[in-house]
């Protein structure tokens, strides 16, 4: 398994890399071709099959004592891009398979050059065994030409001697931005229904949600859920007596067969709301929240992931609930599955608007 706390380490150890590397390999092009070459660190690593995938380099080898190696891996496009520089511009493209004389010991000469030059940072044991091998790869750039390309230097973790370069001072703290809006979903809570009252939903009903609290919501932002306490808007709260008996609807008849029984599970959930970084800090902290400029938007009534209707936020005796403003249209055209083709047959038949095929339910077993 690959220790995500040594490549933690690394990262913060980058900005060592880079001032103790990258300086010695730019004076050594300096100094070995000449000026006109531009050298990044782009990735400190310890996987070399994903940084030489795909790739043909020239390999040069230093041994640093009875058992290890320093490797330094210049890819056949870096050369290219060095030798049109050096050489000059000529028809014949490089290839390391028909490398000449000439090209392959000034590839070498500059890579001993280069392990000569950065040879003084390291400490190294004349018979210790190295495991954990650093790949630090850079790419090259010719000032006058927009092609980058790829070399390798790879050497023992345990020869260097890396520290962590602490930033002086931060330049932003969180509460910096503590007004900035992010979308977010605001899950209030869950109940369940029999079809039947699905079916009846009316705008002006009041639907209560057994499974919630007014004091608490539950936040989605992308991966993260987190369930919060909120102080509650007490403009919203609507007496008991207003709203009939049972789950809030008056009127619902007794249900006449099997499909009417079946309970489903309704959730309720703000449309797609802002709230401020200051908010989801608060959040984060465990503090209650003063949600009150979220109160005004819609709330939408879902089963199975359909909105059935959508209404306003009430309260009622520390629940929340929903006044239906508007209940949706049911599909006129669904894609029922073969479970459910027979119950709709029967729908049309009986002239009845609803239509099972929206949501999903196993079918009984007789």
């Amino acid at each position: 398994m690959i220790n995500s706390i040594f490549f933690d380490e690394l990262y913060k150890q980058y900005a060592w890399y880079d001032s103790i590397f990258t300086p010695v390999v730019e004076n050594c092009s300096n100094e070995f071709f000449f000026e006109g070459f531009e050298y990044k660190l782009a990735s400190i690593s310890t996987n070399m099959n994903v940084l030489a995938q795909n790739e043909t380099f020239f390999v040069t080898k230093v041994k640093i004592n009875s058992k290890n190696d320093v490797y330094i891996r210049i890819s056949q496009n870096a050369i290219n891009v060095i030798l049109d520089k050096v050489l000059g511009k000529n028809n014949r493209k490089f290839d390391l398979t028909e490398v000449t004389e000439l090209e392959a010991r000034i590839i070498t000469a500059f890579n001993d050059f280069l392990y000569e030059s950065l040879s003084p940072n390291f400490t190294i044991e004349p018979n210790r065994r190295y495991t954990e091998i650093l790949h630090l790869t850079y790419f090259v750039k010719s000032e006058s030409s927009d092609n980058a390309a790829k070399f390798i230097i790879s050497v023992p973790k345990e020869i260097l001697s890396p520290t962590e370069i602490d930033i002086s001072q931060q330049r932003f703290t969180d509460m910096d931005f503590a007004q900035s809006l992010v979308e977010v979903n605001l899950l209030l809570g869950t109940t369940t229904f029999p079809l039947a009252d699905v079916k009846k939903l009316d705008v002006g009903d009041i639907v209560v949600f057994e499974n919630s609290n007014s004091s608490e919501m539950t936040l989605i932002c992308d991966n993260i859920v987190q369930k919060f306490r909120i102080n509650p808007n007490t403009d919203i709260v609507e007496p008991y007596d207003n709203i009939g008996g049972g789950n809030g609807m008056d009127g619902i008849d007794t249900n006449t067969n099997l499909w009417d029984s079946i309970q489903v599970d309704m959730g309720a959930e703000f449309d797609k709301v802002k709230v401020t970084l200051g908010e989801l800090k608060s959040i984060e902290e465990g503090l209650i929240v003063d949600l009150c400029s979220v109160y005004d938007n819609n709330v939408s009534l879902k089963v199975g992931g359909k909105t059935v209707a959508t209404g306003e936020l009430v309260i009622i005796n520390d629940r929340f609930g929903v006044r239906i403003q508007k209940v949706n249209e049911s599909d006129p055209n669904p894609e029922p599955s073969p479970v459910h083709q027979q119950e709709k047959t029967e729908q049309s038949e009986g002239g009845e608007d609803f239509d099972y095929s929206d949501f999903e339910v196993e079918e009984p077993q007789g």
